[in-house]
């Protein structure tokens, strides 16, 4: 039987189309081995459109027949419905513009972006004037991305899980237009939001710690002890009675010691001795320098917020030895993940106090659901009322025994320790809080 031109024709095309889809693939495995430093467009574009064009060459015979009304086999619609799911895919596909948001977290820069910034991105309530400067701001100045991925998405829109040190995990989603160019970073909008909410609830609270007559009814002596690198820790000791109970105060980030200089009086008027420290990782705060911190400094010695699990081993260590008696453990911030961490496996730890806890590490250490998991002494853990369902999803489904317990403010609340500060707003209930549980563990 002979074969028409014809046939021969649109098998030579078919024929072209599976090259093509084979070189797509091949090109795609190079991507996926790391084979060659190749950019975007060859990484991600190219093998998707030699794909569709190859799959359009296998189909065309298919679509001439359908054009001349003839019918279409079942193995013709299954190839036609393949080919309309990968162009749906690939225009949801937005992972090149999430390589290129993550390329520029890691290089500070937003420099991998500007292809994909459309010039409707704007961040309410911020002017769209405005919108270079606050992309640049935003990725030089957040902390360390240790991951970052596409949960899903959709058409104009994907849902991204955000993994950054001392912000925790964060989803939110960004929003794209025909072109794929970011038109919304809902992320960059709810930092903005709680920056803005920040500081106007700065400007109505107390900014400073004010000690009063108990500060000076009740006067710190000064002690040093070492940490197990050799860096001398700086601390202030509140001393009552030897047989009392005792609490170690840790600040949290860019503080020092003075952020209990309101608290640890009190805390001695209640009858508990305590050792307020300063950490590596902190700053100058109140006037006052972290001498810590500049002793790691000028001994080039390791100060993110993580090394100064260090400083509070040591501090357990130095009062478990002075007073012979298991210690209470208060953190601050990113302290009170460092006091969870720490505490729950210390056997000289007697319990924990933490104001307003997280997974500030990234892979530097294990998330607090771990420690909250294994927790059997007895803990109080609380936050602002903002920050009480992140807090309570840490903790899971664990079963609280009648000494373990996560308070929530009735108020708004503050972020760390300083929620207790005199004349602070909602101070009370923070205080309240914070009596009954330590009258529980005497």
């Amino acid at each position: 039987m002979k074969t028409s031109t014809k046939f021969k024709d649109y098998n030579a095309i078919q024929k072209i189309g599976i090259t093509l889809i084979i070189i797509a693939g091949a090109l795609t495995l190079v991507k996926m081995l790391d084979l060659l430093n190749i950019n975007h467009f060859v990484a991600e574009d190219l093998p998707n459109f030699i794909f569709l064009f190859g799959g359009f060459l296998i189909l065309l015979p298919y679509i001439s027949k359908r054009i001349k009304g003839q019918n279409i086999s079942k193995k013709t619609s299954i190839l036609l419905i393949a080919l309309t799911i990968s162009l749906n895919a690939i225009a949801q596909d937005y992972s090149k513009q999430i390589t290129a948001f993550e390329q520029g977290f890691a290089e500070k820069s937003v420099t991998p972006l500007k292809d994909y910034v459309s010039a409707e991105l704007k961040f309410d309530p911020i002017p769209v004037a405005n919108t270079p400067a606050i992309l640049a701001n935003i990725v030089s100045n957040l902390p360390k991305l240790n991951s970052m991925a596409i949960l899903e998405s959709s058409e104009g829109k994907a849902k991204i899980k955000y993994d950054f040190v001392g912000l925790g995990v964060r989803e939110s989603y960004v929003h794209f237009d025909d072109e794929g160019k970011f038109t919304r970073i809902e992320l960059i909008e709810n930092l903005i939001k709680m920056e803005l909410e920040a500081q106007k609830k700065m400007k109505e609270s107390v900014q400073l710690p004010n000690p009063g007559t108990l500060g000076d009814k009740y006067q710190p002596k000064k002690v040093e002890f070492n940490a197990a690198d050799g860096l001398s820790i700086n601390g202030n000791l509140y001393a009552v009675d030897k047989g009392k109970l005792t609490i170690l105060l840790c600040h949290q980030a860019g503080y020092n010691r003075i952020e209990y200089a309101d608290i640890a009086p009190k805390l001695n008027e209640m009858g508990y001795n305590c050792l307020v420290i300063d950490q590596r990782s902190g700053g100058n705060f109140a006037g006052k320098p972290n001498i810590t911190a500049e002793r790691a400094k000028e001994k080039a010695l390791p100060s993110e917020m993580i090394d100064a699990r260090a400083d509070i081993k040591a501090a357990i260590d130095f009062l478990n030895e002075k007073y012979e008696q298991k210690i209470i453990v208060w953190g601050s911030s990113y302290s009170s993940s460092l006091a969870l961490l720490e505490g729950v496996s210390n056997k000289k730890v007697k319990a924990i106090i933490a104001f307003s806890p997280g997974d500030y590490f990234g892979d530097a250490a294990p998330s607090l659901s771990t420690a909250f998991a294994k927790a059997d002494k007895p803990f109080l853990v609380t936050s602002s009322k903002a920050e009480a369902s992140v807090l309570t999803t840490l903790m899971g489904t664990i079963e609280l025994k009648e000494n373990q317990s996560q308070f929530i403010p009735e108020s708004d609340g503050f972020h760390g320790s300083r929620a207790l500060w005199t004349g602070q707003k909602g101070a009370e209930e923070y205080w309240e809080a914070i009596t009954t549980f330590l009258d529980l563990i005497k």
